[in-house]
């Protein structure tokens, strides 16, 4: 997301779908911030056709290169800006145990500590409900971890506006550390916007990864680009992955065989 025009078209996209001016424009203050630390070489203009695994940059390189323009300070990775964007359609009206958030989401809230304009607005609260890991049992039947994830949501008080125009996407693992000990974490996260002709996704990749909007032909083609990046639980006693639009199972979902997961 390097170029003028992609920036325009991801800009016309999130104020057609009700985003506020304030979450565009720190969206974007960060990705000119991210662009500027590293080469411009490793940066996409426009839409490019690759592979999910397909890299234009070496993390390793880029990590070093935003790291000497800006210390310690982690930056901002899929969680905050996602919740950034799309916080105004996410309410929240209760309150849970949320200590185990700190042990998976320190680095976020490094991030959130340095820099709480990063969510626009929002209080903490937003963020710690819907990232905070989630217990669940020890078992391989995703029906089963998606019912505990909805009850928690509903435990917390999270909630979703219903809006056809843009839609939350979230990439749910499994964590087995012992059988009696499981969790369901959101370890990727974006901003899916649907039109006429196509279904946007709008991602920052990781800390030191860049910012990316995607274009996909339907939820399936996302979905596909989706597991193939994230779903590594072939022959593991955890579930698949599994992918959440708002507070439901996406449309289009679907587990991909071993070969396909491989290639």
């Amino acid at each position: 997301m390097a170029d003028s025009d992609t920036q325009a078209l991801l800009s016309k996209l999130l104020q057609d779908a009700g985003v506020s001016d304030l979450r565009i424009q720190t969206f974007f203050d960060h990705v000119q911030k991210f662009n500027n630390a590293v080469d411009p070489a490793w940066l996409t203009t426009g839409f490019e056709n690759a592979k999910p695994s397909d890299l234009k940059y070496d993390p390793y390189s880029m990590q070093d290169a935003w790291t000497e323009k800006y210390d310690t300070f982690p930056g901002w990775n899929c969680r905050i800006t996602a919740c950034g964007l799309f916080g105004d359609f996410i309410t929240v009206t209760g309150k849970a145990d949320l200590d185990s958030a700190e042990d998976t989401l320190f680095m976020d809230y490094e991030t959130l500590d340095s820099d709480p304009e990063s969510l626009c607005g929002d209080e903490r609260q937003k963020f710690d409900a819907l990232f905070a890991p989630v217990k669940t049992t020890n078992t391989t039947d995703i029906p089963t971890h998606l019912k505990t994830i909805q009850q928690e949501w509903k435990k917390r008080g999270l909630s979703f506006v219903e809006d056809d125009k843009i839609r939350l996407v979230s990439v749910v693992l499994h964590d087995q550390f012992s059988e009696t000990d499981n969790s369901l974490m959101i370890g990727h996260v974006g901003v899916m916007i649907p039109t006429s002709d196509a279904v946007y996704f709008v991602e920052k990749v990781a800390f030191q990864e860049p910012y990316r909007l995607l274009k996909f032909k339907n939820r399936t083609e996302l979905s596909d680009y989706l597991m193939l990046k994230y779903d590594n639980s072939w022959g593991q006693d955890t579930a698949h992955t599994f992918i959440m639009e708002n507070s439901d199972l996406m449309d289009g979902w679907r587990i991909l065989d071993e070969q396909e997961n491989a290639s």
